[in-house]
């Protein structure tokens, strides 16, 4: 792999950042960790100070994603790989790396022009993790963040991209329906996917950002307790599990109009294993789902809906 370790962070703008105050302690049980500058509303799920921060903002919009790396030597390593492939990055104003809570900071774009980041030494100083209620926790550590995923209008050229330039594996390729194409799903660590890609015709944004609990207990919690179950009018797809990184969760309209995934039980890939001719974690064309994940196309009024 390169020496890029885990999804770090990801920051967002949006008219409606205000909400998550209340939205992402009650329905997800996070913490709200210190605000940014601006007065973003930052959500903390472990010990890092934040993971994501909301800006205040006119239009819904991604506003940059943070990859970690783990030293200044694999920040420079890093710089070199992503220069050779002709992503230009450049070293962030120290002003700009205080903001983000880090130590160093590098800023890039992907092929599509979205804010990509490099850092290392994240602050972790606010406070210890102390859910608004009961709550297991999440799964971050050396994973970080669970993933993200984009749509593109052309998912072979940010693999590529986030292969070559940024030393990516690859762990599942997924077939969809027409007018949709493929899927592709990308690892920098065990964590089954760090970053994914789904292919759909003129479109590009931000689609979903997944978080994971280390128990399903707060998964089934937040869906039936907190949300109302398959009558919650805000839900995308209902709860079902993945038959690629095996994971059981719901996908649920943001206040900041992109979709969190809530789950529990990812695959973490063992590399040794991969390389056996008995390996079974690359499924090309197989269906996506196990059991349901049926989609929800009727959010209500109030759920603003993605704008690329």
């Amino acid at each position: 792999m390169g020496e890029i370790a885990k999804l770090g962070y990801i920051g967002v703008e949006s008219p409606a950042y205000e909400e998550w105050r209340t939205w992402a302690p009650d329905v997800l049980g996070c913490m709200i960790g210190p605000d940014g500058e601006d007065g973003a509303v930052r959500v903390k799920i472990d010990e890092a100070d934040y993971r994501l921060s909301i800006h205040p903002g006119e239009d819904h919009k991604l506003a940059y994603v943070g990859w970690e790396v783990l030293s200044h030597r694999d920040l420079e390593a890093a710089m070199e790989r992503l220069s050779r492939a002709g992503a230009k990055p450049e070293v962030a104003d120290k002003a700009v790396a205080q903001a983000r809570g880090v130590d160093q900071l590098v800023t890039f774009t992907d092929p599509f022009g979205q804010p990509y980041e490099l850092f290392c030494y994240q602050e972790s100083g606010y406070r210890d993790w102390n859910p608004p209620r009961p709550h297991a926790g999440f799964v971050t550590g050396d994973m970080g963040l669970g993933h993200v995923v984009f749509a593109v209008p052309d998912a072979r050229a940010a693999v590529d991209f986030h292969i070559e330039a940024m030393g990516f594996l690859t762990s599942d390729i997924v077939t969809l329906r027409e007018p949709l194409g493929e899927m592709w799903f990308l690892r920098a660590n065990p964590r089954h996917h760090s970053v994914a890609f789904l292919e759909v015709p003129n479109s590009l944004g931000l689609q979903h950002v997944y978080v994971e609990s280390k128990s399903l207990d707060d998964v089934g919690y937040s869906y039936y307790d907190v949300l109302g179950g398959d009558e919650c009018p805000d839900l995308f797809m209902n709860l079902g599990r993945h038959v690629g990184d095996q994971v059981i969760s719901y996908y649920v309209h943001s206040p900041a109009g992109f979709f969190i995934e809530y789950g529990w039980g990812g695959l973490e890939i063992d590399d040794l294993e991969r390389r056996s001719p008995h390996n079974i974690n690359l499924r090309k064309g197989k269906r996506p789902e196990l059991w349901g994940h049926k989609f929800r196309f009727q959010p209500n009024e109030t759920v603003r809906p993605y704008q690329p």
